[in-house]
C-alpha cells in the first residue's frame, strides 16, 4: 500500500535556479521546462491521474536565494501552491 500526500486538485510549485528552470518558457504560464519538474510532473500524473495535480515552475537561470526572496511574493505567494520544491544555492 502506498501512501498519498497529494490531495484532488493541489498545485505543485517548482521554485529555484538554472536547475529548475531548465528552459522553461517564460511565455507560458504552465511551461515547466525539460528537467526535474517535467518528470515529476509526468511521473506523478501518470501515476495518479485522478488527482488532476497541477505543477507550475518558477525557476530562474542564475538566481541565487537573494533574487528568489525578492520574487517570492509574485513567483510563489501569488500563485496559492499548497507544495513548494526550493532547489537554490548553486550560484551562492
Amino acid at each position: 500500500m502506498r501512501r498519498v500526500f497529494l490531495k484532488e486538485g493541489q498545485r505543485v510549485l517548482f521554485q529555484g535556479d538554472s536547475v529548475t528552470d531548465t528552459d522553461r518558457d517564460r511565455e507560458d504560464f504552465f511551461s515547466l521546462g525539460d528537467g526535474y519538474p517535467a518528470i515529476i510532473s509526468g511521473l506523478l500524473g501518470s501515476a495518479l491521474p485522478e488527482l488532476r495535480i497541477e505543477f507550475l515552475n518558477r525557476g530562474v537561470g542564475g538566481d541565487r536565494v537573494r533574487d528568489l526572496r525578492r520574487r517570492w511574493e509574485v513567483d510563489c505567494l501569488d500563485l496559492s501552491p499548497d507544495w513548494v520544491s526550493i532547489l537554490v544555492g548553486i550560484n551562492d
